[in-house]
């Protein structure tokens, strides 16, 4: 059972603007979920893996895509939504790192701090606990804190500090599943001339040689050694959905296609049309070396805007 309960968050809630919930009618689930209200935007975080589940900026169509079929359980991971990877990336950088993507996304974050500014951003700090299995792994000296600022623009910052004697080498990503109208009318803009894993070509490196990405087939992609802002065009609803990077050196992007969708239990079988991932990500070559008493931050900054 999770630790924290809507009683006991109570200190932390801010009227009219955030509060703590058991559950969710839509997704029906047990798990304690901190709701946002801003003039800007509503929000859902889920306590559980530090998971936002939806952030709808007013007047638009959902942003963050959830599976209708992911399990909302204590020892599973979320399906869609903004799951957190850390400390390290899929099977990590030797390919030897189980579970899968970390402990982050399955592990329950404690609350440190709410805020309300003058503009009527609200902001939700969470920190991840030095758990048993991080402590195992040699990640036990490391505080994780992630930061979110929802309003116009939904703003999170994962920050990580090696409180140990010792470097410390980790992975990282905001794994973010964007809503959309349609994958094969999505394009993404901004890896141009960039080398990448293609991980549906035995890890092949390739070059990025178009503008625009166009989904066509199932993807996965490593973009690595790119910092620049991402555009994903999102034709079907007509808008554009604008990404902006800071201390993030690797782009993934995914889309299992009907190709791959039958192979994940969790995927409804046309979710492959209504999402594509663009992910904040430090992986592969661009894995951080974390010095003792030194800190790393790694944000992202999302904001849409409607087309005529």
């Amino acid at each position: 059972m999770p630790t924290q309960t809507p009683e006991s968050l109570q200190k932390f809630a801010i009227q009219d603007h955030l509060t703590f919930h058991v559950g969710n009618g839509n997704l029906n689930h047990d798990l304690v979920e901190a709701r946002i209200v801003t003039p800007a935007s509503e929000a859902t975080i889920l306590l559980h893996g530090a998971h936002l589940t939806r952030w709808n900026p007013t007047g638009t169509e959902p942003v963050i895509y959830v599976s209708p079929k992911s399990a909302f359980a204590e020892d599973k991971p979320i399906r869609g939504g903004i799951p957190v990877l850390y400390p390290w990336f899929a099977s990590g950088w030797d390919g030897q790192h189980q579970p899968m993507h970390g402990f982050a996304r399955i592990t329950e974050w404690t609350v440190q701090s709410t805020h309300l500014d003058p503009h009527g951003d609200v902001t939700l700090t969470l920190t991840l606990p030095s758990t048993p299995d991080l402590q195992k792994s040699g990640y036990g000296q490391c505080a994780a804190t992630l930061r979110f600022r929802v309003g116009k623009e939904l703003a999170i910052t994962l920050e990580v500090t090696n409180h140990g004697s010792a470097p410390i080498v980790f992975e990282e990503g905001l794994h973010t599943y964007f809503a959309i109208g349609d994958i094969r009318q999505t394009t993404t803009e901004g890896l141009q001339g960039t080398t990448y894993l293609d991980k549906r070509d035995n890890f092949a490196k390739k070059v990025q040689t178009e503008r625009l990405l166009h989904y066509t087939r199932d993807v996965d992609q490593v973009h690595l050694n790119t910092a620049t802002p991402l555009t994903v065009h999102d034709a079907a609803n007509r808008r554009d959905i604008h990404i902006v990077k800071g201390g993030s050196d690797t782009t993934v992007t995914w889309n299992p296609w009907s190709v791959m969708t039958p192979t994940l239990p969790d995927l409804a079988p046309d979710s492959w049309e209504h999402f594509v991932c663009v992910e904040t990500v430090n992986a592969a070559d661009n894995r951080i070396t974390l010095a003792p008493g030194q800190t790393h931050v790694m944000s992202s900054t999302v904001h849409v805007t409607k087309l005529a």
